[in-house]
């Protein structure tokens, strides 16, 4: 099955009128009841990269913290902690409250910041409306061994790629309307393909036309410019280092790569982080996922290729079968390493890596640091030979 995006919305259009952002020193007042002890990280996040902005400690059980520092402009930052759970604004200057349970982020208060409270409410919706469509897409999952005529399964198919394209168009509506630079970029970069944002290329020109200055809006509608020239020029239009679909997964470019254990198929315990020192392609699929078998002739290349320059691959199965896994690890020739709980969408890898959908995959650096996300094609070779060397 296609990969579909976790946080699709259709949402309420907000207003718009091009509304003035401010610059200026913020200060971000936080409580949080069951937040864990360890620290706290506030990062911008723009199309290429993650950059920490501030830092504290949370040392005692109050859930009280916060964070300050300087924004140029509105732009889009998260508030991360230890394990990667986090809370994304659509930060400005002045005086900002966060309040709530850890245990239910998408339930938290924001006050002082109309725009992070949109975003808040957008995100909380495209939890909802996303969530049901992947539950439906892993009932459509299930079915493929299930010997169902080909024309029913390809209805069936086909109807949940229909839904995917329509949540996809609301959230170009919504980037047309909202009066925040930060909210419209983060509704656009979540449409999965990028040949969309061409074909709408009218809204790209009208959200420059009202946030002509914002560093964020600017970079957007460069990358879309460099993908329309990819596409004239006969190329790909392929989202760079796969930053469009992985950017509202738990993990992130930027990130480090949060630490597993899970059997391989003899039953030995094998730990992402034995792997530190080099390139590791953490690879998600299942036996039964016909779009990760098409596209495991592509990894095996990229292996072959790679696997005596400091590269391996671990492959992370959502298998519920022992002998279906192995045999189709034999059949498709993937001779690198498997790990899986054989649990299905209930291993633990799922949400420790927001998957929602298959095939995946995060390459990390030797340090552990993931550097890429959802690799397809070529464009996993074109990264490899980037920064293997």
């Amino acid at each position: 099955m296609k990969k579909i995006t976790l946080w699709l919305a259709l949402g309420l259009l907000l207003a718009s009128c091009g509304q003035q952002t401010e610059k200026g020193n913020f200060n971000i007042s936080v409580h949080l009841a069951n937040a864990p002890l360890g620290p706290v990280f506030l990062e911008e996040l723009t199309l290429k990269e993650v950059k920490v902005a501030d830092t504290t400690t949370l040392k005692d059980a109050s859930g009280k913290f916060t964070l300050k520092g300087t924004v140029p402009e509105q732009g889009l930052y998260r508030i991360r902690f230890g394990n990667s759970k986090y809370i994304l604004l659509a930060l400005d200057a002045g005086d900002m409250k966060i309040e709530g349970d850890y245990d239910n982020l998408d339930k938290i208060s924001i006050k002082g910041s109309e725009a992070s409270a949109a975003l808040q409410d957008l995100m909380t919706d495209a939890n909802a409306k996303g969530q049901a469509l992947t539950m439906e897409m892993r009932a459509v999952d299930s079915l493929q061994g299930a010997h169902l005529p080909d024309s029913v399964l390809q209805e069936k198919v086909k109807a949940l790629q229909q839904k995917e394209s329509d949540l996809q168009q609301s959230f170009i509506a919504y980037a047309d309307k909202t009066p925040y630079p930060a909210n419209a970029v983060f509704a656009l970069s979540m449409i999965s393909n990028p040949e969309i944002l061409i074909d709408q290329k009218q809204v790209i020109t009208n959200v420059e036309k009202r946030f002509p200055e914002n560093t964020l809006v600017k970079s957007l509608a460069g990358r879309i410019n460099e993908i329309e020239q990819q596409v004239a020029t006969g190329g790909k239009a392929n989202a760079d280092s796969g930053a469009e679909e992985e950017s509202m997964s738990a993990v992130k470019v930027g990130d480090m790569a949060p630490d597993f254990t899970l059997p391989d198929p003899s039953g030995k315990m094998v730990k992402l982080s034995s792997f530190r020192g080099k390139y590791v392609l953490v690879d998600f699929w299942a036996s039964w996922c016909q779009p990760c078998r098409m596209e495991n002739p592509n990894v095996v290349k990229a292996y072959q290729q790679y696997k005596n320059k400091n590269f391996t691959i671990l492959g992370v199965s959502l298998d519920k079968k022992k002998e279906n896994w192995v045999q189709a690890i034999q059949a498709d020739g993937l001779t690198w390493s498997h790990v899986s709980d054989l649990k299905f969408w209930d291993s633990a890898v799922v949400p420790l890596y927001g998957i929602n959908g298959i095939p995946t995959n995060f390459l990390m650096d030797p340090k552990g640091k993931v550097i890429a996300a959802n690799l397809r094609g070529p464009a996993l070779e074109q990264k490899l030979q980037e920064v293997v060397k």
